[in-house]
């Protein structure tokens, strides 16, 4: 099955000259896991891709994340896109 995890961190920044500037960092994977792959394992590689982003951004007020799996039902049977 394919899942795409994504994390965003954001914040309000100090930019000389300007009355109010923001950052904001966005990361994206793809990955193709068994349907025997863990809740666990999953929650793994949304952890390192939080530390990836982290490493990028010092402190930004809010971190989110986001796992989406693509799927449809046909013939009765859930078939995973990608």
């Amino acid at each position: 099955m394919k899942i795409e995890i994504e994390v965003q961190a954001f914040g309000e920044v100090e930019v000389q000259g300007t009355a109010g500037a923001h950052k904001g960092v966005e990361l994206m994977e793809v990955h193709n896991l068994s349907k025997d792959t863990t809740l666990g394992e999953v929650e793994t590689l949304l952890s390192r891709l939080f530390q990836e982003v982290e490493n990028g951004y010092d402190n930004p007020e809010q971190k989110v994340g986001k796992i989406t799996m693509r799927c449809k039902k046909e013939n009765g049977e859930i078939v995973y896109l990608g």
